[in-house]
């Protein structure tokens, strides 16, 4: 299955039927993708090829790596974290948001889950802040209902930063214009302060930067991270349980560096014939993230 991304139309050669099977999305816009007349009868529909115009190739490089090897994914992230220039690193988190923002467009809530661990991994490694352009891309620029776990995420972190006496006094004017700029980051923001309140937790020592590995913890623990699912799609059902997602990948936590890793069962086909090019994908037609820098 070959898959053209952006205007470009750069080209991916994906497995068929692991693509289809990631998501409903997938499945639906290649079933509908009629095959040329000289695969109709053996069912090999290698020469078809599906069109997402307005996403970046970056960003589905790492959907792609994520599609072949879900359980090494937080090896590899981890491991640029430490092979790649800070600029290069920032160029990841970009491509990481878009990820996640692409996950929640074609409805793949595991996905946009492995996007926001790798970027609370990503701002804790760096002890980054969060900036007022980030904040002003997911509240001026995003659909709410994609973006709404990475908007959490995201107002958490901007509690953290404004903890600090100097950063508080430099971001005083910018927090203030966002505030007037975006009320539902104003609301979002006091509606987690009050939360905080509320549980007796400190959003000076409570970092969401670290993502703890277990959803059931100690008081002690609660007071300096989040809970692993804190930030997931499936937070308001999994309670104190296991995460889902460790549970699919054979774990319970966090991968532990020296961890025995699973084989992985992959797919490739290609093919050297000529290619029909569908038009592109219409669910994707009308939202698009490409400007966040």
């Amino acid at each position: 299955m070959r898959v053209l991304v952006g205007d470009e139309q750069h080209e991916f050669t994906l497995g068929r039927k692991l693509l289809c099977s990631s998501c409903a999305f997938f499945q639906k816009h290649i079933e509908a993708i009629p095959s040329p007349p000289s695969t109709q009868d053996d069912g090999d529909d290698e020469d078809s090829v599906l069109w997402l115009p307005n996403e970046t190739p970056e960003m589905f490089d790492i959907f792609v790596l994520w599609l072949y090897q879900r359980k090494r994914f937080p090896f590899f992230i981890a491991n640029a974290f430490h092979t790649m220039s800070t600029d290069e690193c920032r160029t990841l988190r970009t491509n990481l948001v878009r990820l996640h923002l692409f996950a929640a467009v074609i409805n793949l809530p595991a996905l946009q889950d492995t996007a926001t661990d790798a970027l609370q991994d990503m701002y804790l490694h760096f002890d980054w802040d969060m900036s007022p352009r980030f904040l002003a891309f997911l509240y001026g620029d995003c659909e709410s209902q994609h973006a709404v776990r990475l908007r959490k995420w995201a107002v958490a972190m901007l509690a953290w930063t404004l903890q600090g006496p100097d950063k508080a006094a430099a971001m005083a004017g910018q927090v203030e214009k966002l505030f007037a700029a975006y009320p539902d980051l104003k609301a979002d923001y006091h509606m987690h302060i009050q939360k905080m309140s509320q549980s007796r937790a400190d959003v000076r020592i409570k970092n969401p930067q670290l993502r703890l590995p277990f959803n059931k913890l100690q008081s002690g623990e609660r007071l300096f991270g989040f809970r692993q699912c804190s930030f997931h799609s499936h937070r308001a059902t999994v309670g104190e349980g296991t995460c889902p997602h460790a549970l699919v990948l054979g774990h319970s936590a966090v991968p532990l560096r020296g961890k025995r890793r699973d084989k992985e069962d992959v797919e490739s086909d290609a093919s050297d014939a000529d290619h029909l090019i569908i038009s592109p994908v219409r669910d994707l037609n009308e939202i698009s993230y490409l400007d966040l820098s």
